[in-house]
């Protein structure tokens, strides 16, 4: 029960103004079980206000949702209040039973408020007629309790479609795609969108065969569809027009770049493709390095031309990389500029300004080993000789992590 002390010390605060606010505090402050002592509280108040009695009922149900959300499934007093406008929950019963089989497949606390947060109406649905049925066939076909959540979470949408009519036939279809149900599990969780509101039998089938057409290996449609399912269902005109674009680039249709290639042309629209020549051309690179540099490694593409711009001022500007070189091996300006590009080239400067290097150190060699590697390699094996270098190496690492 609430504390008289307390009730008494509420109605006598000015702050104390109207039912409405008084409701709402108490409902976020006790468990949802002691929503009776709540309802006495309400009829107390009620006859010091003017509100209707319907009014009032209406206003029980908001305390007791308001506090169940709050509770039960973890979200914020604020969240509670907005979310309570859109749903009126009557008893625990129900929602209780949604909570527990979502617990039993792998929901944690915080996972359930963001599901609650996304798809309110979720603590609403048939626990035996619907939701079980759904989470049961997503194990059966390999999600485990950790990918459940999250495929959901990410899409609730799954939730709203049909197991026999939608859920199971795109399973099927996705399995003619690839070679098992990893590979289809692999796909839901990285676009779990796509595979409900892709259109998987006109547009990703039609994609899908004309790449067998074009002799590309399962390996590479695998990779395609669990990696980039988005692009394999695009339009079958601007996928057919992106195989011809990549073919006509240099790109061979047995190698695993040929789908990474397609995968960037048809994400990107064309102003965005001819405006990253632009931004090439402005470090001195023509046509045909850019799309040399592209054929070497395709996702290079798909920075931004800032991101661009910010890596290549490091490399060329402040540590004397020829630019043309970077054409050459454009995999560099994928790592991480502040992780990874700042810290590494930083060290590689000092040893060449002692002499301890030769000019021309390989970009491999600098970016592409391990860090393990890159330690032995370029900073303990010159510890004698320097013995600060450590300490540098990990200060340029602690300053980009700052930055």
């Amino acid at each position: 029960m609430v504390p008289n002390f307390f009730i008494s010390r509420l109605i006598a605060s000015s702050s104390f103004t109207g039912y409405r606010s008084t409701h709402l505090l108490l409902g976020s402050l006790l468990p949802y079980k002691h929503t009776a002592s709540l309802f006495f509280f309400d009829s107390f108040t009620s006859r010091t206000s003017s509100d209707s009695e319907s009014d009032e009922n209406h206003k029980k149900g908001d305390t007791f949702t308001v506090s169940y959300l709050i509770n039960s499934c973890g979200v914020s007093l604020t969240l509670a209040r907005e979310l309570s406008n859109r749903i009126n929950l009557k008893t625990p019963d129900g929602p209780d039973a949604v909570i527990d089989i979502l617990s039993y497949y792998g929901f944690s606390k915080s996972q359930l408020a963001k599901l609650v947060a996304r798809h309110p109406s979720v603590l609403f649905a048939k626990v035996e007629d619907t939701l079980l049925p759904k989470l049961n066939f997503f194990r059966s076909i390999g999600f485990s309790n950790t990918d459940i959540p999250k495929i959901l979470i990410a899409n609730h949408g799954i939730l709203k479609r049909s197991l026999e009519k939608c859920i199971i036939p795109r399973h099927e279809i996705l399995k003619t795609v690839v070679r098992n149900d990893r590979e289809v599990v692999r796909a839901i969780k990285n676009a779990p969108l796509g595979f409900v509101y892709g259109d998987l039998m006109n547009k990703l089938v039609p994609n899908i065969n004309i790449l067998r057409q074009c002799g590309v290996p399962q390996a590479s449609i695998s990779h395609l569809v669990t990696n980039s399912l988005s692009a394999a269902y695009v339009e079958h005109s601007r996928f057919v027009e992106a195989i011809k674009t990549v073919k006509e680039i240099g790109f061979s249709p047995l190698k695993m770049d040929f789908v990474v290639a397609i995968h960037v042309l048809v994400t990107m629209r064309k102003e965005v493709w001819d405006s990253r020549f632009e931004v090439y051309e402005r470090w001195g690179w023509n046509r045909e390095m850019a799309l040399r540099a592209f054929r070497k490694f395709p996702s290079f593409m798909k920075f931004s031309g800032e991101t661009f711009s910010r890596k290549m001022s490091f490399l060329v500007k402040d540590m004397g990389c020829p630019s043309e070189a970077i054409a050459e091996y454009p995999l560099v300006v994928a790592y991480s500029l502040e992780k990874r590009i700042v810290p590494r080239f930083s060290v590689i400067k000092i040893l060449k300004s002692k002499g301890l290097l030769e000019k021309n150190v390989p970009f491999s060699s600098i970016i592409c080993t391990t860090e393990e590697k890159f330690l032995e390699k370029f900073v303990v094996s010159f510890q004698n000789v320097l013995p600060l270098l450590p300490d540098l190496y990990r200060g340029f690492i602690n300053q980009s992590n700052v930055m």
